[in-house]
């Protein structure tokens, strides 16, 4: 078994993105490796990673962790070992996904959703008054 460092447990979320795998075969890597899962060893960058199928290494780096996930995306695949480096000075975690872009265009969604609605009712009040005030349209009252 391998000593548990923070570069060799970078490298293999950086792997792992690239080869498209889940959390539930990063953690059952990582247990192979250093004898014991990330998130009962002394790890940056292991919350929120779940062993349950589904959930993409790619996922969780884009909700998690914003800025590694760019990137990852910016540069090519033969340059990804210079995020080693970065990630040493930087202090990038996945405990929470505040900075995410994700939720940032949720909150933008809504917000546009919530606005159309406000749009609509204001139009139909709009038209309603319209068609209760203008004589015009009152064919009761003799013009």
């Amino acid at each position: 078994m391998r000593e548990p460092t923070q570069r060799f447990w970078d490298a293999m979320i950086i792997k792992s993105w690239q080869s498209f795998d889940d959390c539930y075969k990063l953690n059952m890597w990582a247990r192979d490796e250093f004898g014991n899962f990330p998130n009962n060893l002394n790890l940056k960058r292991v919350k929120n990673c779940y062993g349950k199928r589904g959930l993409g290494v790619r996922v969780w780096v884009a909700q998690f962790m914003p800025a590694l996930s760019e990137r990852l995306f910016a540069l090519p695949k033969e340059r990804h070992v210079e995020l080693l480096d970065w990630l040493e000075n930087h202090k990038v975690d996945s405990l929470s996904a505040r900075g995410s872009k994700t939720n940032k265009y949720y909150h933008e969604a809504r917000y546009a959703a919530r606005s159309s609605d406000l749009k609509a009712t204001q139009k139909t009040w709009s038209d309603n008054l319209e068609r209760t005030i203008n004589r015009n349209n009152q064919w009761s009252i003799v013009k």
